[in-house]
């Protein structure tokens, strides 16, 4: 079996809904026509790993295309993890998002995953100009 990344598909929405609500992404999975537009506005490269249909994975980045990029969401199928597909992914999403760095803001617990790419820390915050409730 091969695992195809490639740019998302409006197909592939319902996929990467599941995704993102299994691993607790509220702003993700609560509406599919807004995650949809921020998977696809004009400066955002989303790429999902797909297999036979089935959606394993999912990037997002934003990016000027020629200085920074951020990593905005990355969520990988739990029976796929540890085998690279996440890195294939962030691999090749900096590659079509360009950019000489990428900035990040890790959850708890996957900063393992981060620090096998070359990397330097920096503190981070997460601002909410419409705080959560």
């Amino acid at each position: 079996m091969r695992v195809e990344i490639r740019p998302i598909e409006r197909a592939d929405l319902p996929g990467v809904l599941a995704l993102c609500a299994a691993e607790g992404f509220g702003s993700y999975a609560e509406d599919a026509e807004v995650t949809w537009r921020a998977l696809t506005n004009p400066g955002v490269t989303s790429l999902v790993a797909v297999e036979k249909g089935r959606v394993l994975g999912v990037a997002q980045m934003l990016g000027d295309g020629v200085i920074q990029a951020f990593l905005v969401l990355l969520v990988v199928h739990p029976d796929m993890r540890g085998r690279g597909l996440g890195r294939r992914l962030v691999e090749e999403a900096c590659a079509r998002a360009g950019g000489k760095r990428v900035d990040l803001l890790a959850e708890e617990g996957a900063e393992a995953f981060y620090t096998r790419f070359a990397h330097r820390r920096k503190p981070g915050f997460r601002l909410y100009p419409d705080p959560p409730r």
